[in-house]
């Protein structure tokens, strides 16, 4: 996937997080809240304005997947992104 794609799919998801908050009941919203903040912190380390909680949220997560075997420990979520 390349960057441009990764954008419009974060930005797809966070248009969908926030009409489940919309249209469905309590349980839903935080679900969907959660999934609203991913990519909203996602959609700011993509155009450059990270928060520091971004970047501890995103250092966290590469962590995991290599520690989890999913990326080598020299990649992060974004090094695997292409950027077309």
């Amino acid at each position: 996937m390349n960057k441009s794609a990764l954008q419009a799919y974060v930005e797809g998801e966070i248009n969908l997080a926030a009409k489940r908050i919309i249209d469905k009941g309590a349980q839903s919203d935080e679900i969907a809240y959660g999934r609203l903040k991913v990519n909203l912190s996602l959609r700011r380390i993509l155009v450059e304005v990270p928060t520091p909680e971004d970047l501890g949220l995103w250092g966290g997560i590469n962590d995991i997947l290599q520690q989890l075997g999913i990326l080598d420990s020299r990649e992060t979520v974004l090094s695997v992104v292409d950027e077309v």
